[in-house]
């Protein structure tokens, strides 16, 4: 009886070890359990979680260019970035619509936006709410904070409320 439990008790460690079994890998060979995805960048560059590793907090802002609001706040998160960069924040827009590039230029160099703008990859349809702009936050080691709906930010926001939410988190 003993000696079967302790088989038992080294097979579930041996297995638990197996690399098939476990999550993502960070390149430190720690597991990783948070946010996975990868995608693009506007310029072709690829874009994954490993990104959230090298930043304290990263906001995701889901936008579209064909949305007022989405727009409308866009300058007050290039400022968000501007001001907390050196703290550890990373502004990430991502957007949805195929085939919009000449209106997404437009908004960008109307709004001074300067912060990765990344395309939608159906690894962010958990986060899909209905509604644009909608923004998450990621800790730096890629766990989304909040669970369900209370990790969903719905509708814009102005730089001192974003401001408030950044401080609160960081």
């Amino acid at each position: 009886m003993k000696t079967r439990l302790l088989a038992l008790l080294l097979c579930v460690t041996l297995l638990s070890g197996c690399g098939g079994l476990s999550g993502p890998v960070t390149p430190e060979g720690a597991e990783y359990d948070g946010l996975v995805f990868s995608t693009e960048d506007r310029g072709g560059e690829t874009w994954d979680q490993s990104v959230f590793l090298s930043h304290k907090l990263t906001m995701i802002n889901f936008w579209e260019p064909w949305c007022g609001p989405c727009v409308g706040e866009m300058a007050d998160l290039q400022r968000l970035q501007d001001t907390y960069a050196d703290r550890g924040l990373l502004i990430l827009g991502v957007y949805r619509t195929q085939g919009a590039e000449e209106d997404v230029d437009a908004v960008l160099a109307r709004t001074g936006v300067t912060y990765p703008i990344l395309h939608y990859t159906q690894e962010f349809d958990a986060f899909e709410s209905g509604y644009v702009p909608t923004t998450i936050f990621v800790d730096g080691e890629g766990r989304v904070i909040g669970e369900g709906n209370s990790a969903l930010y719905i509708g814009s926001d102005s730089f001192e409320g974003w401001a408030a939410v950044v401080e609160d988190l960081l």
